[in-house]
C-alpha cells in the first residue's frame, strides 16, 4: 500500500484474532531494509502499519516479505508462548551486539572524548540514573532494569528481530544485562583504538555463536523456487527448460542449491564469469539472469527467501556501430522466395513468404493451425493467438490480413478443411520432447535458408534467418509511407508511447498497407 500524502511504500498486516489478546503491550521490532521499525501493540490497535522507507517496487517487496517474515513468527510464539532464552543464547545475542558495534567504528573511532561521554551513560545505566529512569518512584531493581532497558534496548530489538524471536520478561532482563555488559567491553575497544591502539580485543572470544537448530540448518532449494514460478506464470516448455538450465548452472557454480545462502556478490561473480566466458550481453541479461531473477522475486513474494540478490545485477553494454541487426535486400529475399516457391514441403514453401507479406516472427507462423486462417469481415486473414502454441507479448496476439500474393499463390487452397497445425504432424512429437514442435519448426526453416549459400545471410553478418523478415518489413513500410502505428500493429510491436496506444488499426486499414509491401521484384 502507499500512505495518503506520501510516496513511500507502507506495509500493512490485520493482527490475527487468536493473539490479540496475548500481544498487547508487546513491543514490536520490526526490520525494515537495515533499520528497525519499533512498535508498540496497544490494547486498541487491530493491525500493524509502517512505512517500508523505500519508493522502489522491488525493494518494497523484498522490505514486505522480510517484515512478514518477522511478523509471522511472532504471531506464531505468540501462540506457543515467549521463547525462554538459554544462557548460551543469551550470551551469543549480546556477543553478536558486541561484534556489529566493533566493526562500525573500527576505521575512524573519532575522538576518545567520544567514548568517555558513552562509558559515562553506561555507568549510570547500570546504577539506575540513565535518563528519565532516575526520576520515577521505582524500588532500587526495578530503576535499574528500566534504565539498562532506555540505554540498550534498542539494540536488543534489533538482535531478536534478525532472529524473529520474542522472548519472555526473564529473559529480556538477562538479555538487556548481557547487551550492557557488551556495549561497555566495545566501548573500551573503541577507546583504546581512539587512543592509537589497535590490538586484539583480549575479551572479543567470550561469546558464543548463536545454537544452530533444524530449523536453521533446512535449505531453501532454487530450484523450487523456480518451480513454484513456473507452475504459477506457466510459461512456454521451451522457457522452462531452457532457464531451469540457467538456474543448474547458477547452482553448479555456487556448489550448493541453497537459495538463501546467496548473495548479490555471488551473482554479480556468476555473471562476471559468463561475461569472461564470451557470452553475449543479451543473453545473460534476458535469459540467464532473467530465470534467476524470476525465480527469487517468486520466493519473495512467497515469503520462501527474505530478498532477491539479482536485483539490479545486469551486463552493462551499448550497442555499437556495426551491431544492429539488419534486414533482408532485395536480392536476399528474392533468392529465398523463389528458393520456396519451388518447394513442396509447406513449412519451407509457405512459412517464408507469409513472414515477408507480414513481417511475423517465424515461430508464430509456424504454429499456424487451420482454424486460425479466417475471413474477418470480408478480408481473409491470420490469426496470431496463444492458443496455437506462444506468443512473445500480450500485443502479439493480433489478427493480420492476408497479402493477395499469397492468396494468388494458392496459401487458402492449401489450408482449406485442415483444423490442425499447417507446419508440423502433433502425432510424431517425441515422449518427453520438451521443445514445441512449432519451434523446431522454426529452426528447420532458419537451417534451410543458411543453406541457400548467400553470403549476407546470417547471424554473423546480423541478418538472422528468421528474424530478418521483420527488420525487411519495417523498412519497407517506412518506404512505402505507411506510418509505425499501423506498421507496428501488423509485426505485434508495443506502441512506444502511452498516446499512440489509443485508438485501434483497422483490418481495412492493415490490409491497405499490407498490399503496399513488395514481396520480389519479379511479381
Amino acid at each position: 500500500m502507499k500512505r495518503p500524502n506520501s510516496t513511500y511504500h507502507q506495509l500493512v498486516q490485520r493482527i490475527p484474532a487468536d493473539v490479540a489478546a496475548k500481544v498487547r503491550g508487546l513491543t514490536l521490532a520490526i526490520p525494515v531494509g537495515d533499520t528497525i521499525a519499533t512498535i508498540l501493540v496497544t490494547p486498541t490497535r487491530k493491525d500493524i502499519r509502517t512505512s517500508l522507507r523505500t519508493r522502489d517496487p522491488q525493494e518494497a517487496k523484498a522490505r514486505q516479505a522480510v517484515a512478514v517474515a518477522y511478523l509471522e513468527g511472532v504471531w506464531e510464539s505468540a501462540r506457543k508462548g515467549p521463547k525462554r532464552l538459554s544462557h548460551k543464547e543469551t550470551l551469543a545475542l549480546a556477543g553478536e551486539i558486541y561484534q556489529a558495534w566493533a566493526d562500525a567504528f573500527e576505521d575512524d573511532p573519532g575522538p576518545t572524548e567520544r567514548w568517555v561521554r558513552a562509558e559515562a551513560a553506561n555507568i549510570r545505566a547500570n546504577l539506575g540514573q540513565y535518563d528519565g529512569a532516575s526520576l520515577m518512584i521505582l524500588s532500587p531493581n526495578e530503576r535499574r532494569a528500566r534504565s539498562v532497558e532506555e540505554r540498550v534496548g534498542g539494540f536488543a530489538d534489533v538482535a531478536l528481530a534478525k532472529r524473529g524471536l520474542v522472548i519472555d520478561a526473564g529473559s529480556r532482563a538477562r538479555l538487556n544485562d548481557e547487551v550492557l555488559k557488551a556495549l561497555r567491553q566495545a566501548t573500551v575497544l573503541h577507546l583504546r583504538r581512539a587512543e592509537g591502539d589497535y590490538s586484539p580485543d583480549p575479551q572479543a572470544n567470550r561469546f558464543p555463536t548463536f545454537p544452530v537448530t533444524p530449523n536453521d540448518t533446512k535449505a531453501v532449494s532454487l530450484l523450487s523456487l523456480f518451480d513454484g514460478w513456473a507452475k504459477e506464470r506457466k510459461p512456454s516448455e521451451s522457457t522452462v527448460a531452457q532457464w531451469r538450465k540457467h538456474i543448474q548452472t547458477f547452482i553448479a557454480f555456487m556448489g550448493k542449491d541453497d537459495a538463501g545462502q546467496v548473495t548479490k556478490a555471488d551473482v554479480v561473480r556468476w555473471k562476471d564469469a559468463l561475461v569472461d566466458a564470451g557470452g553475449a550481453p543479451k543473453t545473460i541479461n534476458d535469459s540467464k539472469l532473467a530465470a534467476l531473477k524470476a525465480a527469487y522475486e517468486w520466493g519473495v513474494s512467497n515469503v520462501r527467501v527474505a530478498m532477491n540478490p539479482a536485483t539490479g545485477v545486469s551486463v552493462a553494454h551499448k550497442k555499437r556501430a556495426g551491431e544492429q541487426m539488419q534486414g533482408f535486400t532485395d536480392a536476399e529475399a528474392e533468392a529465398i522466395l523463389s528458393a520456396a516457391a519451388k518447394e513442396t514441403k509447406p513449412h519451407l514453401r509457405w512459412i517464408p513468404l507469409l513472414c515477408a507479406a507480414s513481417g511475423a516472427r517465424v515461430g508464430e507462423i509456424a504454429q499456424l493451425r487451420g482454424q486460425d486462417v479466417v475471413v474477418t469481415d470480408g478480408i481473409p486473414t491470420i490469426r496470431i493467438t496463444a492458443d496455437a502454441g506462444s506468443v512473445k507479448t500480450l500485443g502479439s496476439e493480433r489478427t493480420i490480413p492476408i497479402h493477395s500474393a499469397v492468396i494468388k499463390d494458392g496459401f487458402l487452397e492449401f489450408t482449406r478443411g485442415n483444423q490442425g497445425p499447417l507446419f508440423f504432424d502433433p502425432t510424431k512429437r517425441k515422449a518427453g520432447a520438451k521443445k514445441p514442435q512449432h519451434k523446431i519448426v522454426a529452426k528447420y526453416v532458419a537451417t534451410w535458408v543458411g543453406e541457400l549459400g548467400l553470403t549476407g545471410v546470417g547471424r554473423e553478418n546480423r541478418k538472422d534467418p528468421s528474424h530478418a523478415w521483420r527488420h525487411r518489413f519495417k523498412t519497407l513500410a517506412r518506404a512505402a509511407g505507411i506510418s509505425d502505428s499501423v506498421a507496428d500493429a501488423i509485426v505485434g510491436h508495443a506502441p512506444d508511447s502511452v498516446s499512440k496506444a489509443y485508438g485501434t488499426v483497422t483490418l481495412a486499414t492493415m490490409r491497405d498497407a499490407i498490399e503496399r509491401i513488395p514481396l520480389s521484384l519479379n511479381r
